[in-house]
């Protein structure tokens, strides 16, 4: 399908705290790879999310030749904050240029919403529902591999109930409520709390006040650093911990039962993101909640070889799912 002096594709997947692309041929055979800080323009301003997205776009391309592109796909968090396709046809060009002269102008990444990328590194099915449970949560409905219908997705300070962001959140507001009901030793979750935060757990006064100072002096995204302290704890038994992670899979479930159609037939429920696809207790207590739903439930693959093989099949649409990823199984 694809010689040595063949086309090449660029996937790109683009996220609150990573920014990760890959460039393979058209048999899914890597050829570079790239990685730089988050890209969400949401979350980082769109002038900086293009510099990252144009810095991957270049460095993943490499030494290869440029005029060999022949398509570039770049799933997005945030592409929901484009108020119209030519707003995000134009921050797509911002972020080609932002690469420099090695991408070519001639090339035209796609931008699509990160959730149909995400959908893509977990099945080949065509209908289906994704939950992205990361920095944010969002569950979506797609048809024919496009988006058809979101459920949740407001972002830290309207929504994203379940996610990273929001474990953390609650991980905090549990240190608060403990430092500040009794003088003894902080329970293990609140000292796990205050270690991942480099926050001194004595004088309790002091710790208050050098815990509310790390979230409140930091970027939005830094709570979401601590879910996996809460995972952690979770797992070692930690009854506090457990609470946040019981009631963190309840919301992401309750996203995934909002997005499915009634009456529809089974489809496949992909679990993607940090939170919800990494193996660990909320993993497990959600596959626990979503056990009761029509589908079977995969977790997600390489979400960048994803975006390569939706760029692949624009150039060829028949190009098949497995060349890129292998069959996902069910939870």
């Amino acid at each position: 399908m694809s010689g040595p002096d063949g086309p090449l594709v660029l996937g790109l997947d683009v996220g609150a705290t990573t920014t990760r692309g890959v460039l393979t041929d058209l048999t899914g055979r890597r050829l570079g790879s790239a990685l730089a800080a988050g890209g969400n323009p949401q979350a980082q301003g769109g002038r900086a999310a293009a510099e990252r997205i144009g810095a991957v776009l270049r460095d993943a391309l490499g030494d290869h030749d440029p005029a060999r592109l022949g398509a570039c796909v770049i799933g997005l968090a945030g592409y929901r904050r484009f108020a119209t396709d030519a707003a995000a046809v134009a921050f797509a060009e911002e972020c080609r240029a932002a690469a420099g002269p090695a991408v070519p102008g001639s090339l035209r990444p796609a931008l699509r919403p990160d959730a149909e990328v995400a959908f893509a590194a977990g099945t080949r099915a065509a209908d289906g529902v994704v939950l992205i449970g990361g920095t944010g949560a969002v569950a979506c409905r797609l048809q024919r591999r496009r988006v058809s219908s979101t459920r949740g997705g407001q972002g830290w300070l309207l929504g994203d109930e379940g996610s990273g962001f929001w474990i953390g959140r609650e991980a905090a507001r549990h240190a608060l409520d403990a430092l500040g009901a009794g003088s003894g030793a902080p329970d293990a979750l609140t000292a796990a709390v205050l270690a991942a935060l480099e926050v001194p757990a004595r004088p309790r006064a002091g710790a208050v006040a050098g815990l509310l100072r790390a979230v409140y002096d930091a970027p939005s995204t830094v709570p979401a650093g601590l879910a996996p302290v809460v995972a952690d704890a979770a797992a070692a038994g930690d009854p506090a911990a457990a609470r946040i992670v019981t009631a963190a899979a309840a919301r992401l479930a309750a996203l995934v039962e909002a997005a499915l159609p009634a009456g529809a037939p089974p489809e496949p429920i992909v679990l993607a993101g940090a939170v919800a696809a990494s193996p660990g207790p909320v993993r497990e207590a959600l596959t626990a909640a979503l056990a009761g739903l029509p589908g079977e439930v995969v977790v997600a693959g390489d979400t960048t070889m994803a975006a390569a093989w939706l760029a692949a099949r624009t150039v060829v649409p028949g190009t098949p799912h497995e060349a890129f990823l292998p069959p996902a199984g069910e939870v």
